[in-house]
This record gives C-alpha cells, sequence and structure tokens, in this order.
C-alpha cells in the first residue's frame, strides 16, 4: 500500500488539492451560473469526496480522510484569525488578505478553472505512477473521474436555448471529461443519465 507519508510536503499537497480542482472544473466548465446549480453541482462533488472516507482502497480513503482533516485544520485557523485579527499581521498575511479580497466574488474562468484540473490531475497521475502501486494509482484516477462525472451530471442543461431539450451532460461537460480522462490516462466517461 501507498502511504501518503512516501511523499513531500509540496507532492501532498498536490495530490489533497486535485479533487477539489476536479469539483471546481467540472462545476465551472459550461459557464451556467445560478446558486442552486452551483449548489446541486457542489453537493454532488462534495458527497462523492465526502464517500471516498470509506473507499475499499486504503490509499483513497487516506487521502479523503488527510482532505477532511486539512478542511478542519483550515476552517480552525480562520477562527483563530478572525478571533485575533493581530495574529494575522505581516507582509505575507497582507498580501494573502489582498489577494483574497481581490478575488471575492470574482465570477471564474471556466477555461482556466478547468485547464487547471486537468493539468493538476495528469500532473498528480504521473507522479503517483512513479512512486505508487498500480492498485492505489487505479483507484485514484477513478476516484477523480467519479467527482467529475457525478459533478457534471449532477443538473440538467438546456441545450440550443430555450425551447431545447435538457441533457444530463452539456457538451463543454462532456469535453471536459474527456480532457481530464486522457490527461490520467483513462477512457473516456459518460455519466449515466
Amino acid at each position: 500500500m501507498t502511504n501518503l507519508s512516501d511523499f513531500s510536503a509540496d507532492e501532498l499537497d498536490q495530490i489533497l488539492q486535485a479533487p477539489g480542482a476536479v469539483l471546481r472544473g467540472a462545476a465551472v466548465v459550461d459557464g451556467e451560473h445560478g446558486g442552486i446549480r452551483f449548489l446541486r453541482e457542489a453537493t454532488a462533488g462534495g458527497l462523492a469526496i465526502r464517500k471516498a472516507r470509506e473507499h475499499e482502497n486504503d490509499f483513497v480513503r487516506s487521502v479523503a480522510l488527510a482532505l477532511r482533516d486539512k478542511g478542519e485544520a483550515d476552517a480552525a485557523a480562520e477562527a483563530e484569525a478572525a478571533a485575533n485579527p493581530a495574529a494575522r499581521v505581516g507582509v505575507a498575511a497582507a498580501a494573502a488578505a489582498t489577494q483574497e479580497a481581490a478575488e471575492l466574488g470574482r465570477p471564474r474562468d471556466p477555461e482556466a478553472e478547468a485547464a487547471h484540473a486537468v493539468e493538476l490531475s495528469g500532473a498528480v497521475l504521473t507522479l503517483l505512477r512513479a512512486r505508487a502501486d498500480e492498485e492505489d494509482v487505479a483507484a485514484y484516477r477513478e476516484w477523480l473521474l467519479r467527482i467529475a462525472a457525478r459533478v457534471a451530471g449532477a443538473v440538467r442543461t438546456r441545450e440550443g436555448g430555450f425551447f431545447s431539450r435538457r441533457v444530463k451532460v452539456s457538451a463543454p461537460e462532456q469535453a471536459f471529461l474527456d480532457r481530464l480522462a486522457a490527461a490520467v490516462g483513462s477512457d473516456p466517461v459518460h455519466p449515466q443519465g
């Protein structure tokens, strides 16, 4: 079995960031906006990530548990910073706060998010192929594809205008799924509708 301790801090960050990047990429790739749509897609992706805490593969399960732990640590750090604003004094903290404020409320660039998810996922799979067990690589790859497919299929999309039919997966979402599958070395994904 592959252990998370086998990877450097930077490599581990990439391994932990890929599922969230895939979720975001799949959610914004078709350019559709709306609170309910986002909520349904985020819920579908979040559920796929959360269910991995009970995954049959030990490596995927350990990644999902590490994601949970990181989320809890980040939330605790944010609560501490809110309770003690003086603790965030410094150039790096000021730069991070400025960047965060600049990005708050800005619509995401769908193509940039999708490209980032595909690039990061491909890099992580390349890393895992070099250092992890084949079984763990396959399970992680399938998990990323499952997250993307669940998000893409969470909301039906109207293609071709107001009077057109709704489809389970839009053309941009399917193109993202195909690009992601190619990047991670898998067959194309076609969510069941």
